[in-house]
């Protein structure tokens, strides 16, 4: 019976093979940033004055395009793992989206707030469809961009962070939190209700992060490596790989 040399191969650090490896293979930055289009033309729209439907069409171009040159490069074991991070994410961001405004909404009626979270829908369709819009239409316009945001901003998680500790589901929720805690007070001037607003703002950034979080580390954390190795995670050969039949 022969019998292979058995050599020790090292490996570093970012070696396709390992386990760490592969984990950051899971990721996809590029197309993170891509789906967060949507909230950053609002952003840019709030502090430059520019139009919010130049700016949404402009960015989602660009998302667009990004995601078909990385469709374009991803290898065949990529895609399926691709696929199922924007699949996840789609389906959570309507979930965490739902809780977000379920929460908001819950915390208004039961509290008997003054601060009405759901004012800013309209707000949001006029200013892609147009000022002079009808109420409906513009209602129905803004609800649908709120959406697309929860949506996108999930997507974003689950390509970057989608299936590690349901936490870190709150972390990004509470990082979008940030941001709005920045620009809104000014953009709405909403100093009179500000304790309120924040009130509101955080309970349902934690019920969409908790929710976001939860759902996409069931979904995506046992998916399968995009690499299979016959090696093991430390770099050395698993027991009886060295052996050579007869």
């Amino acid at each position: 019976m022969k019998y292979a040399h058995n050599e020790k191969r090292e490996l570093g650090p970012a070696s396709e093979f390992s386990a760490e490896g592969m984990e950051r293979k899971d990721r996809q930055p590029l197309l993170a940033v891509a789906a967060l289009a949507s909230g950053a033309a609002l952003v840019v729209s709030i502090l430059s004055g520019a139009s919010l439907a130049l700016t949404l069409a402009l960015l989602a171009a660009v998302a667009g395009f990004t995601v078909a040159f990385k469709w374009s490069c991803a290898e065949a074991h990529e895609r399926p793992v691709i696929k199922a991070q924007l699949v996840t994410g789609i389906v959570a961001g309507i979930m965490a989206t739902g809780a977000y405004d379920l929460s908001r909404l819950l915390l208004v009626q039961l509290g008997g707030l003054n601060f009405s979270p759901f004012e800013t829908f309209a707000l949001f369709g006029r200013l892609i469809i147009g000022a002079s819009a009808p109420g409906p239409a513009a209602l129905a316009a803004g609800t649908a961009y709120h959406f697309l945001n929860g949506i996108a901003f999930a997507v974003s998680y689950c390509f970057l962070l989608g299936g590690r500790d349901w936490k870190l589901g709150i972390l990004w929720a509470l990082g979008l939190e940030t941001v709005m805690v920045t620009i809104y007070p000014g953009w709405l001037k909403l100093e009179a209700v500000m304790k309120e607003f924040l009130t509101v703002s955080i309970l349902g950034h934690l019920a969409y992060g908790a929710t976001l979080g939860g759902f996409s580390q069931r979904r995506l954390s046992d998916r399968e490596p995009t690499q299979m190795s016959p090696l093991t995670a430390n770099g050395s050969l698993p027991s009886g790989a060295g052996k050579e039949k007869r």
